[in-house]
């Protein structure tokens, strides 16, 4: 997947956002604590596997808790959950936060995220799966992030540095182990 986001990267600037998924044609998806805790165990397992593949020689990966306001804190019916990962990559510390929202729990069309004032879209691609990812730039505060925009109305946000391959970060976010609605 890495290699086809980034040969699209290459490839493409940004492309038209026609025939995305729109949050209106969603049914909300809501979780108990416990489904919620299980989720997160799962995907701080795939976070302690997938890290080191997706960033080549990263070590000491340091997955944070899962939670939705605060860190490890998760509630009966939240429809999102996120957590901060820690690492050394290339002899710098660096992270990546992950953002996991139900169907229908992001506000934003992919179109709607591009015309924010203060976002910078840098690039647009589809995904081997009917879905869209986008990658924009908050260069005052060095950040990248990525947006991928499932069919079924789901969204998985990456964030990290502008230090960071927007390839990398592009992997993470479409990546399907990332799911709300499992």
């Amino acid at each position: 997947m890495r290699k086809s986001i980034a040969a699209a990267l290459a490839g493409l600037a940004l492309v038209g956002l026609a025939g995305t998924a729109s949050a209106d044609d969603t049914t909300p998806v809501y979780k108990t604590k416990a489904e919620l805790q299980k989720q997160a165990d799962e995907f701080t397992a795939h976070q302690l596997q997938s890290l080191p593949q997706i960033f080549p020689g990263a070590r000491f990966v340091t997955p944070g808790l899962w939670g939705g306001e605060r860190d490890g804190v998760l509630e009966d019916g939240q429809q999102y959950m996120a957590n901060e990962v820690k690492y050394f990559y290339n002899g710098e510390k660096r992270s990546v936060i992950t953002q996991v929202m139900a169907p229908g729990f992001f506000g934003s069309s992919p179109e709607e995220l591009c015309e924010q004032h203060y976002r910078s879209c840098t690039g647009t691609v589809s995904d081997d799966e009917g879905g869209v990812i986008v990658f924009s730039e908050l260069a005052e505060y060095r950040m990248r992030s990525v947006h991928s925009f499932r069919p079924n109305g789901e969204v998985v946000f990456t964030q990290g540095s502008l230090d960071d391959d927007p390839a990398q970060l592009g992997t993470v976010a479409a990546d399907r182990a990332y799911t709300f609605t499992r």
